[in-house]
């Protein structure tokens, strides 16, 4: 039995080394990977959370584990072999993080690994990996960081870059309130689909079926998950339309456009369409909302949720909205712009999603974001609303990119946004900042066009 239970361990430590190299080499998404390898393979309960561990482990304390392997072989991770460098990772991982697994079998089973995977460098491995449990009293955080920023990047695994761009944007303290937010287990919220069943008739058929859910204190139509029965996916009430899985953040959005009864609205970056369809929603399914995307897949994907929810007000075409549509001059009463942005306020959700992300993106960014909101400016009829929102807390993607516009478009005033939401904010634009808010971190201004 003995034999059996460590044979299964060491194939799915082989197996956690191929979905990390699937991630990290090949740039797969972690949330993609995992679960294709468990169907794949069958996983038991047992062996689904050790291999859930190991990958989740290694990718949350990555930038640590680089620095410790760093440490001992003096010489940059990316000279490593993919494989040996997971297996260093992994094997790391077990000897400072786990406490069930005997620092014999962390070492061995590495050692097993590379003989198999990478032959001839078993006894570099064997040799690290012993020089870190020799030496773990020597390679702390505070041994390694050789600054105030690294050492939070350490511990609260995060890229150095970002951690230095948050304590100059927002100082220290801030930083590290944002950095233990973006380390918890995110929240599980859904938005209802109130043109078909009631939040409180909702809230009594899922507790009955045993979910533990609650209202949301924060929006009117959103509730709380903390647990669930079966696959998300497959539950009934998501097939039949009568909820959609959505953060908080996100849902405010809609109330920031104000989408009142047929109205005519432009969503501009619209896909999936979360925020497109609770604005069909407030609308009672009157009036119209055009919803533009680029990818033809995710306009698709938009129309299909839009048939699920049993919405008929949403027209979904392709389209580039960086460039100008000359017949939709003035057409729409309010155009909302969820720009393409850095992402930088929801890193809660996706572990390897901080790791993806480049410094040079934030300079890039900008430049695309405004000639998105220039081009939306002028489909706004005069007495309309122009509604700019990011998924970022990067203040050059926010109000760096409105202050330009409002500069270049003195047609267009900036409106107080904050009595609009569900809930207290501070205005006039707002920055719905994660530790503060307790959801994603979201930016949204509110433009009203004067004149044309």
């Amino acid at each position: 039995m003995e034999t059996k239970q460590k044979k299964e361990h060491k194939n799915i430590r082989r197996l956690a080394m191929k979905a990390l190299v699937d991630i990290h080499r090949d740039k797969k998404y972690a949330n993609i990977v995992l679960p294709q390898y468990m169907m794949q393979e069958r996983l038991e309960d047992l062996d689904r959370r050790f291999f859930t561990e190991l990958v989740y482990g290694v990718v949350r304390r990555k930038n640590y584990l680089d620095a410790v392997i760093v440490h001992f072989t003096k010489k940059p991770v990316k000279k490593l072999s993919p494989f040996v460098l997971e297996i260093l990772r992994l094997g790391v991982y077990q000897l400072l993080y786990m406490d069930k697994v005997p620092s014999s079998a962390a070492v061995n089973e590495s050692v097993k690994l590379a003989k198999k995977v990478a032959p001839g460098t078993d006894r570099f491995v064997n040799a690290l990996l012993r020089n870190v449990d020799r030496q773990r009293e020597d390679i702390g955080v505070d041994a390694l960081a050789s600054s105030e920023a690294e050492r939070i990047s350490y511990i609260y695994n995060q890229p150095l870059w970002l951690v230095r761009l948050w304590i100059e944007q927002r100082g220290l303290e801030e930083t590290i309130d944002l950095c233990e937010w973006f380390n918890e287990t995110p929240l599980l919220t859904a938005r209802v689909n109130t043109l078909r069943i009631s939040r409180h008739d909702l809230l009594e058929e899922l507790s009955q079926a045993n979910w533990v859910v609650e209202p949301s204190h924060m929006i009117p139509d959103a509730i709380i998950i903390k647990s669930h029965k079966g696959q998300l996916q497959e539950a009934k009430w998501v097939q039949e339309g009568l909820m959609t899985f959505m953060d908080e953040a996100s849902m405010a959005v809609a109330y920031a456009v104000q989408p009142k009864q047929h109205m005519h609205i432009l969503d501009t970056c619209a896909a999936p369409g979360g925020k497109t369809l609770h604005m069909a929603t407030l609308m009672d399914n009157t009036g119209t909302i055009v919803a533009t995307d680029i990818h033809e897949h995710k306009v698709e994907l938009l129309q299909a949720n839009a048939k699920r929810m049993k919405i008929s007000n949403v027209q979904p075409q392709q389209g580039d909205a960086t460039v100008k549509e000359e017949q939709w001059k003035e057409s729409f009463d309010a155009v909302l712009v969820d720009a393409p942005c850095s992402g930088l306020g929801i890193l809660q959700k996706k572990l390897d999603m901080r790791w993806r992300k480049e410094e040079s993106q934030l300079q890039e960014l900008p430049m695309l974001q405004k000639q998105i909101l220039q081009n939306a400016s002028s489909y706004v009829k005069v007495g309309g609303y122009l509604v700019y929102s990011t998924c970022t807390i990067n203040t050059l993607e926010n109000e760096g990119v409105v202050e330009n516009f409002l500069r270049e478009n003195p047609n267009f005033i900036l409106e107080d946004v904050a009595p609009l939401l569900p809930f207290a904010a501070e205005g006039p634009m707002v920055t719905l900042l994660p530790h503060v808010y307790d959801m994603d971190g979201f930016f949204i201004a509110r433009l009203r066009k004067e004149r044309a």
